[in-house]
């Protein structure tokens, strides 16, 4: 085990008492390390934060008598920000190196502050202030999403609020999301790399939640069996979080791994902070006791980790109005072009707790038709019937077990024209194609099943007719027809990607892409991309919240994926756990001049709604693709 080695301060060092660090599954003896050495700063407060870069920079006090307090790496005061603050965080700003922002709370009114200082001036300067609204705020932590900055603050009722942090010429919160966290909550901190929100429960340990925009509302207990009174807790962008409790004098370590460092008997330590730059960490500590602020430079020994590479992100552009209720509802989108203008195109989308909806392309919801629960829907375009060439969809319905077809005028209005049964047990996942000149759908079940139907229609309506079935080895849901080519492409969820020649109607599937690596089961929604004469397969990798794409006119090549973040600027939220999508490359209007990405969101926030679907330009799709192949 190796040993970690402390720096004596500049100011007097307190020997704070022997550390040892042990791995606690095991039963050998801990090897004894140096003593840790802390040293006091002359300047009073309740928490000293180092502030780095590639060198420590300086320190951020907060004092609920003076406010925030900027002092040298030495501990001389260089400027002040006069008020009284209870807890305080800070990122560097996007793009900066000198500027970084802070988050505040003041300890009379339970007020937030939102400032920047400049650390190579030491100036401060107030952006906002948000009142707070029927509860005090408690815990207050900062984090860093790709070039977002992200707010999180619990208050006396243990609801914890996330929102996105606005540094534009106006800075504001965007509420995001809201957790149930519980009450005795004494501090939060966030690992940015692994975006993990840490919250100290007094007596109990460590909660870990996702700190993720598009997380779930699930929680793990890192538990401290001798129910310390946690009063602080600090995280390293690597993973690594420190804590203290002020009955208990010593310091915890916890992360890649656990160590404890104890200090001398009658050390009470109220809060803790830690930053890293290059083989040096960084502490500071408030000891309730003596009243000092305290701090120490630590050799960085924790084992090299592996930073994960950045996954490619775009950006929605517009969303749909949610559907009406919470719950998993919101599932298919399809692509109606329209051909007379096609800026005025639109988006059918399934509600599979309800029926078919229509949207505008700017997300507005324009016709909802009870139709019961349609799960997938698919448009095919100038269809012969005896009133002349239609425009069509069809969706399955899992209420009846039927297929459910809808025509779609030349201006876009879409009526519900029957429904047809299918032999299938459990309707699920459904496509269509031109065949011959002829409308058909493919149609799967949850047990694997596919079933292909062939349209006729007559003055009593549309007809479907069972041409032929094959199974897949478990459950499929989303396909897409490529109808020049004659080809069907399918997903089977838990596996991977079919695919199967239309024009060999005996062929057998084959399986052309598997899961593993960056593509995580289910295997959902699926749509052909064409750009410059080139296809590519875009499909929903629901596990990871990615989309993949494959070139298939080079052997079904794995480009690579992407996932879609927030748009800060249009107040627009991150796409999760995508079902349903659907992708064209027909200019749709000067907003869309390359087309259009439809996905379903299966986790709406910003603020929290039932799901709805984004709408993403055919443009950064485009530019994905031709950076990737």
């Amino acid at each position: 085990m190796k040993t970690l080695k402390f720096t004596l301060g500049l100011i007097a060092s307190l020997t704070l008492g022997a550390c040892t660090a042990s791995d606690p599954g095991s039963t050998q003896p801990a090897e004894p390390e140096s003593a840790l050495t802390l040293r006091a700063l002359p300047v009073a407060g309740e928490s000293l934060k180092p502030v780095v870069t590639n060198t420590l920079k300086g320190y951020l006090v907060t004092s609920e008598a003076e406010g925030l307090i900027w002092v040298s790496p030495q501990g001389q005061q260089i400027s002040q920000f006069t008020d009284h603050i209870a807890q305080a965080d800070w990122r560097f700003l996007p793009g900066s190196d000198n500027l970084i922002a802070i988050a505040a709370i003041d300890q009379n009114t339970s007020e937030l502050h939102l400032l920047t200082l400049d650390i190579a001036t030491g100036e401060f300067y107030l952006k906002a202030s948000v009142p707070s609204d029927i509860a005090d705020r408690e815990t207050l932590c900062l984090s860093r999403q790709d070039d977002t900055l992200h707010l999180f603050s619990s208050d006396a009722r243990g609801l914890m609020s996330h929102y996105l942090l606005n540094t534009g010429q106006n800075w504001q919160l965007t509420p995001i999301r809201k957790m149930m966290v519980g009450p005795d909550l004494s501090s939060c901190a966030v690992t940015d790399e692994s975006n993990t929100l840490l919250i100290a429960e007094e007596g109990t340990g460590i909660w870990h939640y996702s700190g993720d925009a598009e997380g779930e509302n699930a929680r793990t207990l890192d538990y401290f069996s001798s129910g310390p009174e946690l009063e602080s807790v600090a995280a390293l962008t690597d993973g690594r979080y420190f804590a203290v409790a002020t009955d208990q004098p010593l310091i915890y370590e916890r992360g890649q791994r656990n160590r404890q460092w104890p200090l001398a008997a009658e050390r009470e330590l109220k809060s803790v902070s830690a930053a890293v730059a290059g083989d040096t960490l960084y502490l500071g500590a408030f000891d309730e006791a003596s009243g000092e602020l305290l701090a120490a430079t630590l050799n960085n020994t924790a084992p090299a980790t592996s930073t994960n590479n950045k996954v490619y992100t775009l950006s929605a552009d517009v969303q749909t109005t949610p559907v009406n209720r919470y719950g998993d509802a919101a599932d298919d989108p399809a692509i109606w072009v329209n051909r007379l203008n096609p800026s005025a195109s639109l988006v059918l989308g399934t509600d599979k707790k309800y029926g078919l909806n229509v949207y505008s392309l700017t997300g507005e919801q324009l016709q909802s038709l009870p139709t019961g629960r349609v799960n997938n829907v698919d448009v095919r375009y100038q269809i012969d019937t005896p009133a002349g060439k239609q425009d069509i969809a069809v969706a399955s319905n899992r209420s009846s077990q039927t297929l459910s077809v809808y025509y779609i005028s030349a201006t876009g209005e879409v009526t519900h024209a029957a429904e047809l049964p299918t032999t299938l047990s459990d309707v699920y996942g459904l496509c269509n194609g031109v065949i011959d000149g002829r409308l058909h759908t493919f149609i799967n079940d949850t047990d694997g099943r596919y079933q292909q139907y062939a349209f006729t229609f007559s003055g009593d309506g549309p007809a479907a007719e069972l041409v032929s079935e094959f199974t897949l080895p478990s459950q499929p849901e989303g396909c897409v027809v490529d109808d020049a080519r004659q080809v069907l492409y399918m997903g089977e969820e838990a596996a991977g990607i079919w695919q199967k020649a239309l024009s060999q109607p005996l062929s057998a599937p084959r399986l052309i892409a598997t899961v593993g690596a960056d593509v995580e089961a289910d295997i959902e929604g699926m749509g052909i991309y064409t750009l410059e004469d080139e296809r590519y397969l875009v499909a929903s990798s629901q596990g990871n919240s990615r989309f993949t794409v494959y070139a298939l006119d080079d052997g079904n090549r794995l480009l690579g994926t992407f996932r879609v973040g927030i748009n800060g600027a249009r107040q627009i939220d991150g796409v999760s756990e995508t079902d349903g999508l659907e992708v064209t490359s027909t200019a749709l209007g000067p907003q869309f001049p390359d087309g259009l990405m439809v996905v379903q969101d299966g986790r709406n926030v910003m603020p929290t709604a039932p799901q709805n679907f984004k709408l993403i330009s055919g443009s950064k799709l485009a530019e994905f693709i031709r950076q990737k192949r």
